[in-house]
């Protein structure tokens, strides 16, 4: 057996060696004189005998160490295993151990309060004694039942029930709270109380912390809405002659602080939002301020870097397009230099937010002048043939002209295209083009899919809140036919 628990340290030339984390005097360790020792120095390892052992991290060596060492491993060979000194060692500290767990159990039976107890490898522990235990256990409540004559005053949570039918109160923290449970549920009900007078309001009322049913509101509905009701969430399906305030199947917050109120509306499927704020009173042809923000979801940047309203967009690159999710679906056919015809649209975007240019944004240089020039014919199939042509501007300063290098001649001599002739889009840039798609169009598609997918949410939920509605009326009768058969009126409780 061996003994290498902690780390030695030395004086050059000296047999005195010092130990950290050791028990060198504990009986159970068994380390006496004339054991071996090695000491590992990096790859040497030093051979010496213990002469004395003074405590638990001092000994001394039979030879000085010659050299100085800190925190460094070592070994002791305490016994051959198999051997009748091992034997005797084992036995002895079991022995040894016995002793001391009987001492620690005598003391645990024996004395009061919290003990300290060093375990036989040395271990250090609180534990508590018997009398400890029956000191913590006096005064304590049966929960087994018990009759209490006089007043009684709690910490925590009082319940008392019947047959499933469960009614407590809970005073833990700073807030009291009812709990109640009718039969046959599986869960508490809770209704915390506020600190003030008043009807109670319950999560879930006005759409906080639930799920709330939708409404079909048309706009002047909604402003009725906002007229007349309370801070909520709620939600419209109708399209018919609504939208000015809110999307079809949004989630809408409304916010009223006291004569001014916001209502925030995001579409489900394209995170577009309206926001609409304004007197609650007030007329809303001149009162309400409705604001369609602008986002990553209905916005792009063209070829510029400038902010432009996106509904369909294509990026025409030199040799590719990239698309957003509403011209999802169109594809490109490069026909040659400068020559690109755009598949799958419907012409350009016809409601005119591009300006005059119909639907094109050029990539200009940094002086604000085009790199190229651009014509376009639309196919009677909507799709759109697009011709690129190189604009140098040599009204321009030469410095300031659009040089672009065609290719090199024999001799490595770069040549220039010349003024207006065809080209394809320049490197790194790209000409922003603002479509029409067609009614079947993936996204149009996929839209579609979600309303559908809407209405049939709206129309379980409208099923489920009737359902409820139904058992509310049939839970009224029962308690009605029940505080007759008591003889109970309204104010009285039923158990």
């Amino acid at each position: 057996m061996i003994y290498e628990i902690g780390t030695i340290s030395t004086k050059a030339n000296d047999p005195r060696i010092t130990g950290k984390s050791t028990l060198w005097k504990n009986s159970v360790t068994k380390v006496s004189v004339g054991q071996i020792i090695l000491i590992q120095s990096g790859n040497t390892i030093y051979q010496n005998s213990i002469r004395s052992v003074e405590s638990d991290t001092q000994m001394t060596l039979s030879f000085p160490v010659p050299v100085a060492l800190t925190d460094v491993k070592y070994v002791i060979s305490i016994t051959m295993i198999g051997s009748v000194s091992d034997g005797v060692n084992k036995a002895t500290a079991m022995v040894t151990e016995s002793y001391q767990l009987m001492m620690i159990l005598n003391r645990l039976m024996t004395e009061s309060g919290v003990i300290k107890v060093v375990l036989p490898d040395g271990t250090e522990m609180q534990l508590r004694t018997e009398k400890e235990r029956d000191r913590l256990l006096d005064g304590k409540f049966d929960k087994s039942g018990g009759d209490i004559n006089g007043s009684l005053t709690t910490t925590g949570r009082v319940m008392s029930g019947k047959e499933g039918v469960q009614l407590g109160l809970n005073t833990y923290g700073d807030v009291p709270d009812l709990l109640s449970k009718r039969n046959g549920a599986i869960y508490h009900h809770s209704h915390k109380l506020p600190d003030a007078s008043g009807t109670l309001m319950q999560v879930g009322d006005y759409g906080w912390g639930g799920i709330i049913a939708p409404e079909v509101l048309d706009d002047t509905q909604i402003e009725s809405k906002i007229k007349t009701q309370a801070t909520q969430t709620w939600r419209n399906n109708s399209s018919v002659n609504a939208g000015k305030y809110a999307y079809q199947y949004a989630p809408n917050l409304l916010i009223k602080a006291s004569d001014t109120f916001w209502n925030m509306s995001v579409q489900h499927s394209s995170g577009n939002v309206i926001i609409t704020a304004g007197l609650s009173q007030g007329n809303p042809e001149s009162q309400y301020r409705i604001n369609r923000l602008y986002g990553t979801s209905n916005t792009t940047k063209d070829s510029n870097g400038n902010l432009k309203a996106a509904s369909p967009v294509v990026k025409l690159f030199a040799d590719d397009i990239e698309l957003n999710d509403e011209s999802e679906g169109v594809e490109m056919e490069h026909l040659g230099v400068g020559h690109y015809l755009i598949k799958g649209v419907v012409g350009f975007n016809a409601d005119g937010a591009w300006g005059i240019n119909n639907g094109f944004v050029i990539p200009q240089d940094h002086n604000g002048k085009n790199m190229v020039l651009i014509d376009y014919e639309v196919r009677p199939d909507g799709d759109i043939e697009v011709f690129v042509f190189h604009q140098q501007n040599a009204d321009m300063p030469e410095r300031f002209q659009n040089k672009r290098i065609k290719h090199f001649d024999e001799e490595g001599v770069p040549v220039y295209f010349e003024n207006y002739e065809p080209c394809d889009v320049p490197e790194s840039r790209w000409i922003d083009m603002r479509v029409e798609m067609p009614p079947n169009s993936l996204y149009n598609q996929k839209q579609a899919e979600a309303e559908r997918l809407a209405k049939l949410e709206a129309e379980r939920l409208a099923q489920e809140e009737a359902k409820r509605a139904v058992e509310e009326v049939e839970r009224v009768e029962q308690e009605a036919v029940e505080r007759k058969q008591y003889g109970l009126d309204d104010n009285s409780v039923l158990l």
